[in-house]
């Protein structure tokens, strides 16, 4: 490297700055530079290189350098640069000086593969050996990751075997594995299965993956065996070892049928068979049966819960090209478009362009899926993000649009895009009847976007009684009835529809229309568990979660408490969240089940510690658990939620201290004033102890409440009955909202006068009689 003497020699943050710089070089997009090729732009990167001195205080320091000189293609440079300063790297890093002579031996073999490959396989083996022996408290995954890629492009297959038994044998010492060294094991194995098969060896492959099979199927009662981990192996081994698909199933049906209590939900039940189906049909098609995977194709190409995109479509559709069943593969493709799919909306226009102008020329009814396919990437905002790395077609939708409806004036999909295009200009006077006609003739083409669009013009076109008058809009997707019933029930969701043009409709009419669609979802997700026939998102699971969480909200409002924790039970038998247990400590309240309030809120509590739960609110049903105790005659538990009220409250940073620290008062007020009745020694403390700041709040609310626990104190009727009258000052006389506690206080203070009374009453008797008054203890 040509390195002038009077550079400034970089280390630390200079040298890191620097780097990002020469990124920005390599990587700049700016339309105006747009000209300068990656080639171009890589040279003048390297040259800025070569004009720098760098002197690394430190690993990260070296890494960095050597890094950069590998993503412009120089090893060569890279590696000398790795060499020229090693020592002085490890000398700084003392500390952890296994862990940076592991880092740099992994960076000497990764730029020794670009031009001495020899060198670099020599040094794979120590390298792991090397890793195998970091201390404990190091995670050595990204280690193993790394060196697992180098001896891939090095075409190493024995020393990764080796590398593979050095790896299992530290995972296994490490005691945190102790429940899952089944998994482990059988991951090993089918890992030797992919060298085995990269080595040519398809005997050894099948029976590395028969031994992992094996190793799962017979794993001890103690192991940590589920589904997922028996899809993991499925989906390593499939490619590998095709054939032993039926017996890896067979071995997991057994395996879960022997382990699961409870055995799954219909729901987990319906998504796993799915799982099962694109296994089969992918075994089918890497043994060259592409019928028979096609005949299997329809029934797992269903959005699962755990997808990344739609990824089944795309080879779906790739399916059909192959077997030359192009208007099948078109439909294909004009339904992953339409509903903006990721992956399988890429794949579908990317064949879109490849065959449009052909099928003009050839005359084919295809040409017209095709541009309208083109059409709607154009005019679909989310197939603009789709697209953000693609190339997007060449001519505009109005091109594709006019040359559909130059063919077929009629095609029902020109109103529902040109409705769509309005209805997202907000111009919903024209989008209204282009989207009544649309979505009125096609509602399997209806989803959540669409509903929401035409209710939208609806609300912001007519008077409210004629939107409703008019038909009802069906929905065929269980995914799009419960998405279009979240529009309808959140302002925040609807209200930007309308564009700022009308006000929205009475939350109760939309909550009437948001509870039509979410029954009907309901109905069209247990069809598809009971069936596995549905549209495509019919099979999510945890939006089904969802769903059920919304309309038993909706049950336990009217009141419906039973239903509303039915489907409570389903949403946490298919995705469990907290949300579930929230509600279900409502209807046990409602329902005014004592034993069940203080059991569903045992489960909630634990629920939001072990997994977490943003929305957590103990001030809100503590006190109704205090109030369950109390009547269940187990007042002092009270004592043990009081702590978890302190604990959660203690939890939260300054700021949301301060926010919340009224409800606290509030909630802890509450349930002190329940278990004064049976522990007033302990009580009186912790009420005196923050009397003064409940005063401070000028709120009727915890004042009340912390007089009504001092009624518990005889000798203290006298100050709960200025407190009261205190707390009552507080309410708004004018307010209806007020109504209630207006009420509520008014009984306290006529309770808390006929108790003086009693006490007086009792005291005179007694006085008359020589005898202590009742009240005083001592």
């Amino acid at each position: 490297m040509n390195q002038p003497s009077n550079a400034a020699v970089l280390q630390g943050d200079a040298l890191h700055a620097f780097i990002d710089q020469a990124h920005e070089l390599l990587n700049d997009y700016d339309e105006d530079q747009s000209a300068i090729n990656r080639e171009d732009r890589m040279a003048a990167a390297a040259e800025l290189m070569e004009q720098q001195s760098f002197a690394p205080a430190n690993v990260n320091d070296l890494e960095r350098v050597h890094d950069f000189w590998l993503m412009l293609d120089k090893p060569e440079i890279a590696n000398r640069f790795l060499q020229t300063h090693r020592q002085n790297a490890l000398q700084s890093d003392e500390r952890r000086p296994a862990d940076a002579q592991v880092r740099i031996a992994l960076s000497d073999i990764q730029s020794r593969l670009g031009f001495d490959k020899a060198s670099a396989i020599a040094l794979l083996l120590p390298a792991a050996q090397a890793i195998a022996q970091l201390p404990a408290d190091i995670d050595t995954d990204r280690y193993w990751h790394g060196w697992q890629w180098m001896t891939d492009e090095a075409q190493a297959w024995d020393i990764a075997e080796l590398g593979v038994d050095l790896h299992r044998a530290r995972e296994r010492a490490n005691p945190d594995n102790e429940a899952h060294l089944a998994h482990g094991d059988a991951m090993a194995l089918v890992r030797k299965a992919e060298l085995a098969q990269k080595r040519g060896n398809a005997g050894a492959a099948t029976g590395h993956v028969q031994n992992a099979i094996q190793t799962l199927r017979d794993a001890a009662p103690e192991q940590e065996v589920d589904f997922e981990q028996w899809m993991e192996l499925a989906d390593r081994a499939l490619p590998v070892a095709t054939a032993s698909l039926p017996s890896l199933l067979m071995a997991c049906e057994q395996q879960l049928q022997r382990t699961e209590n409870p055995p799954p939900s219909p729901a987990i039940k319906a998504h796993r068979k799915v799982r099962v189906v694109r296994l089969q049909a992918q075994a089918c098609a890497l043994a060259g049966q592409l019928e028979a995977a096609l005949q299997l194709a329809p029934l797992g190409r269903v959005s699962l819960t755990d997808d990344q995109g739609d990824p089944f479509s795309a080879l779906h559709l790739e399916w059909l090209v192959q077997a030359d069943r192009l208007d099948e593969a078109a439909a294909l493709a004009l339904e992953s478009v339409m509903h903006a799919r990721p992956i399988s909306a890429v794949a579908a226009c990317k064949l879109a362009q490849q065959r449009f102008d052909s099928d003009v020329d050839a005359g084919t009814g295809r040409a017209i899926t095709w541009a309208l396919i083109l059409a709607m990437v154009h005019a679909d905002t989310d197939m603009h993000y789709l697209f953000a790395q693609e190339k997007m077609p060449s001519r505009n939708a109005d091109f594709y649009l006019d040359f559909v409806r130059a063919r077929e004036p009629q095609n029902i999909l020109l109103a529902m895009t040109q409705g769509m295009r309005h209805a997202a200009k907000r111009q919903l006077e024209k989008a209204l009847p282009l989207l009544e006609q649309s979505v009125g003739q096609r509602p399997d083409l209806a989803d959540g976007d669409k509903l929401a669009a035409l209710w939208a013009a609806r609300f912001a076109v007519l008077p409210l009684e004629e939107a409703l008058a008019r038909p009802f809009p069906e929905a065929y997707g269980a995914h799009w009835c419960y998405a279009v019933g979240v529009t309808l029930d959140h302002d925040e969701e609807l209200a930007p529809l309308l564009g700022g043009k009308k006000k929205l409709p009475p939350s109760e009419v939309r909550s009437q229309l948001a509870l039509r669609y979410y029954e009907e979802s309901l109905r069209r997700f247990e069809s598809f568990w009971s069936t596995g026939q549905g549209a495509f998102k019919d099979a999510d699971v945890h939006v089904y979660s969802m769903l059920c969480n919304n309309l038993a909200i909706k049950y336990r409002f009217q009141n419906r408490y039973d239903e509303a924790a039915a489907l409570h039970h389903q949403g946490l038998a298919s995705s469990p969240f907290a949300e579930h247990h929230n509600s279900l400590v409502w209807c046990a309240i409602g329902k005014e089940d004592y034993s069940l309030t203080v059991m569903e809120a045992e489960r909630l509590w634990h629920f939001a510690q072990e997994h977490g739960y943003g929305r957590h609110d103990p001030p809100r049903y503590l006190p109704s658990v205090a109030y369950a105790l109390y009547r269940l005659d187990r007042d002092d538990e009270i004592s043990i939620w009081t702590e978890r009220l302190d604990q959660w409250f203690h939890e939260l940073d300054e700021t949301e201290q301060r926010s919340e620290r009224r409800d606290y008062l509030a909630a802890l007020m509450a349930m002190l004033d329940f278990f004064s009745s049976t522990r007033p020694e302990l009580v009186l403390p912790r009420l005196r102890s923050h009397q003064q700041e409940v005063i401070a709040l000028r709120d009727c609310y915890p004042l009340r409440r912390l007089a009504c626990a001092l009624e518990a104190y005889p000798e203290l009727l006298e100050e709960a009955l200025a407190l009261h009258q205190q707390a009552q000052s507080y309410l708004d006389k004018d307010s209806d909202g007020d109504e209630s506690e207006r009420r509520v206080s008014r009984e306290c203070i006529e309770r808390t006068e006929r108790k003086l009374a009693e006490r007086e009453a009792a005291a005179s008797g007694q006085a008359a009689s020589g005898r202590k008054p009742w009240w005083k203890f001592w």
